[in-house]
């Protein structure tokens, strides 16, 4: 009987722990998107990064993203891709907060001429079924033709038009498609 008091009390403790851990956390998270939406990305990072500090809240997780957001911002493209990188391992697959961290990477890595790895955030991205899909699809587009793959430029800038073929974006496919014919075959 002793035994089970113990282990409820214990239960009890946690679960106490964890809920002001997540009202503190929630407190800081609220302070560090005030100072993020002022565009004072210098503080926000600091304030973001405090929050990471209450590991059993969800704005810890919360906060890796918005950090790499304001590290985007302030041009910090490595802090970016670390917080990145954190952001993702802490996310689920095929859900759209992977898609956010997903595309956050990409943007770094696009932004630091890494368009090779970029290109595949992108296309992991693109492949959730998510709200962010035509912005992933548009990066990878980009990308692919900064490093002169321009089948794989026209061919997202096709899959983007499926959905908006009203875009501007016809004419880019139209000149690439018109550069790809004047190409010569490789082998």
């Amino acid at each position: 009987m002793a035994g089970v008091v113990v282990l409820l009390l214990g239960v009890w403790g946690w679960q106490a722990f964890k809920e002001r851990q997540d009202i503190a956390a929630a407190q800081d998270f609220t302070r560090a998107i005030s100072l993020y939406q002022s565009e004072k990305y210098p503080d926000a990072i600091s304030a973001f990064q405090k929050v990471q500090a209450y590991r059993w809240s969800h704005y810890s997780t919360l906060a890796h993203l918005y950090e790499a957001n304001s590290s985007l911002a302030i041009h910090e493209l490595d802090k970016a891709i670390a917080s990145a990188q954190r952001f993702i391992a802490a996310t689920r697959p095929n859900s759209l907060y992977r898609q956010m961290g997903l595309l956050a990477l990409a943007s770094a890595e696009e932004r630091k001429d890494e368009c090779k790895q970029a290109v595949g955030h992108y296309s992991e991205a693109e492949k959730i079924k998510a709200a962010l899909r035509d912005r992933a699809i548009l990066g990878k587009a980009r990308c692919s033709e900064q490093i002169g793959d321009t089948k794989a430029a026209g061919a997202a800038y096709k899959e983007y038009l499926k959905d908006n073929p009203d875009s501007p974006l016809a004419v880019r496919l139209a000149e690439l498609e018109a550069k790809t014919a004047g190409q010569p075959a490789t082998n």
